[in-house]
């Protein structure tokens, strides 16, 4: 989870099974945007943000580059309950591989 989403959603996400950590439990707060890339992809992690236009510009470099990601999920700023809903709704219905290198929208899982 990107530093703008609540550590709260993290915390719900994985008294449901699911292994997430947000930025701030994984040490990065205030980190560069390639650097919460880089950790995320070096733990075979998708990041979820708000940060539509920096993190798209991380994907081409990285594929210009020929570096892998595990995936950067984009949402729209909601309420927790509803970024809940969707990111469950996304982990139930995609594997780590769909999401290799891809850029979602987490809106599409309503």
């Amino acid at each position: 989870m990107n530093e703008h989403l609540s550590p709260r959603l993290a915390t719900e996400l994985r008294e449901r099974g699911f292994d997430v950590i947000s930025t701030q439990e994984a040490g990065m707060l205030s980190g560069t945007d390639s650097a919460q890339l880089a950790l995320a992809a070096s733990e075979h992690r998708a990041i979820v943000t708000f940060n539509v236009n920096d993190f798209t510009q991380l994907h081409l470099e990285y594929l210009a580059n020929g570096e892998e990601h595990w995936g950067i999920i984009f949402s729209t700023e909601e309420r927790i309950s509803v970024l809940q809903y969707r990111l469950l709704q996304l982990l139930n219905s995609t594997s780590a591989e769909e999401l290799k290198n891809q850029i979602l929208w987490l809106n599409e899982f309503k």
